[in-house]
């Protein structure tokens, strides 16, 4: 059942990396701004690591789709995000995980919301606002958890608990323009969402 699921895993960071692949190469200059932005991997390094699918990893990792994100939360708050992540694989019989990037809206002082964010590099590489990470959890009984989380793309102070980054499925859905719940309750008839404050 691993193995089936770092390769569920691969094969969609790899199909997404092979679109992606173009892009990212057209954009050197992006890869090459020190010390400003980290670049996030669609599959984190250890999520695969020591599975008989290691050896396709650093390459894979190469041609991977990657979006730009805030050192300091790439190696603190997100890193805990991505270390809970894969402990729930010790709780739960199947864990999918699917993570993109955000770009949302902020009221500024006139009132209106307007969607603003960095582009480096000549070729303007657009840095997200915020990132997002959907799990889904299956239970060895059938039963469909979901939590999902959204991290603004600046750095986190770590005292923070990630209960505090948990919001509806909805408002990943709106902003990304990715449907998880229609497609779950297909499969599955019945979900339980779980959303801050509630256990």
């Amino acid at each position: 059942m691993q193995l089936l699921r770092a390769g569920l895993t691969l094969a969609l960071g790899a199909g997404l990396g092979a679109a992606a692949e173009s892009w990212w190469r057209q954009r050197a200059d992006a890869r090459a701004t020190p010390g400003l932005l980290s670049r996030l991997p669609v599959l984190p390094v250890a999520a695969a690591w020591g599975s008989p699918l290691t050896t396709s990893v650093p390459a894979s990792l190469t041609e991977a789709p990657l979006s730009c994100q805030v050192p300091h939360l790439n190696q603190n708050a997100w890193n805990n995000l991505e270390k809970y992540s894969r402990s729930l694989t010790r709780t739960y019989q199947n864990v999918y995980v699917c993570t993109g990037p955000l770009f949302l809206p902020r009221t500024e002082a006139d009132g209106k919301s307007y969607v603003k964010y960095q582009v480096i590099g000549k070729n303007h590489v657009a840095v997200p606002t915020h990132f997002f990470k959907v799990l889904i959890l299956e239970a060895a009984g059938g039963q469909i958890e979901l939590r999902s989380y959204v991290m603004p793309n600046a750095p986190v102070d770590e005292a923070i608990p990630l209960e505090h980054f948990l919001v509806p499925i909805e408002s990943i859905e709106r902003a990304s323009g990715l449907l998880f719940v229609p497609n779950i309750l297909a499969r599955a008839g019945s979900l339980k969402a779980i959303t801050a404050g509630s256990k």
